[in-house]
Formats: structure tokens, C-alpha cells, sequence
């Protein structure tokens, strides 16, 4: 798990099922995961990351931003039917981020607002939207 002034900024899949928590302090998690080994975190270092991530990524549009909270934000629109359709195209990006050691939520929509917004809603399911309409339900 990562600390930020004593607070869980990140954490394992393995630390989350064992009751660790976001934001949750460092006694409290060492109290529910008393093996796990702390790290404190290292914001030039998740710099740096982004930073190789957005590189790694131009591969598949010229078109990227960072957003808020260490988004990145492409816009894939001409690219769809190069990388074979959406489905294909996630994949080839997560394996991408795998590559760097980055475990990502994607989300795809019609507008960079919505494919953010679907990347950061808490419950897993579908992240892709393609439709306006689709997106305003959702």
C-alpha cells in the first residue's frame, strides 16, 4: 500500500480484499494487513510514470491530454477502425499499461468529459458508450 501523509493513497488488489481501504490511516491498515510493508509516495516518480504512459499511448492518436487526477485523456475517434473497434482497441491500451506497470480504468464515451467520468464511477461494468443518447442515460 502507498501512504500520503499517513493516509492510503493506493493498494494492492490483495490489500483491498483483505479490508484495506482508500484513505484509510496507516495504523488502521497495518491493524487489518499487519504483514504489508508500506510505501510512502513519490510524486516525481508518478510523474515520471504519466509522463511515459501519455508517450507510450501517441501510438494510437496524436490527440492526448492530461486531465485532473492523472488522466489521460485521447481522443480515439479516427483510430477505432485502424486498431479493429473499441473492444480491440482497449485492449491493445490496458496491455500497453501493463507494459509499464500501470493498472488503469478506461472508459470510452463521445466526449473526453464522459469517458472520464465512466472511468471514475466506483462500480465495475461497462465503460464504453459510443452513442450520445447511451451516455446521457448512463
Amino acid at each position: 500500500m502507498v501512504l500520503d501523509q499517513d493516509r492510503v493513497v493506493a493498494m494492492t488488489p490483495d490489500a483491498a480484499l483483505a479490508g484495506v481501504r482508500l484513505g484509510m490511516r496507516k495504523a488502521g491498515a497495518a491493524a487489518v494487513l499487519p504483514d504489508a510493508v508500506p510505501l510512502a509516495r513519490d510524486a516525481a516518480r508518478e510523474a515520471a510514470l504519466l509522463q511515459a504512459a501519455a508517450l507510450a499511448l501517441l501510438q494510437y492518436t496524436p490527440e492526448l491530454a492530461t486531465a485532473e487526477d492523472d488522466s489521460l485523456l485521447l481522443d480515439v475517434g479516427a483510430s477505432l477502425r485502424l486498431f479493429g473497434g473499441p473492444r480491440a482497441l482497449c485492449r491493445r491500451i490496458r496491455r500497453t499499461l501493463s507494459r509499464l506497470g500501470c493498472r488503469a480504468r478506461l472508459g470510452m464515451a463521445p466526449t473526453a468529459q464522459g469517458a472520464w467520468l465512466l472511468a471514475r464511477h466506483p462500480r465495475p461494468g461497462r465503460r464504453r458508450v459510443l452513442a450520445p443518447s447511451t451516455l446521457a442515460r448512463r
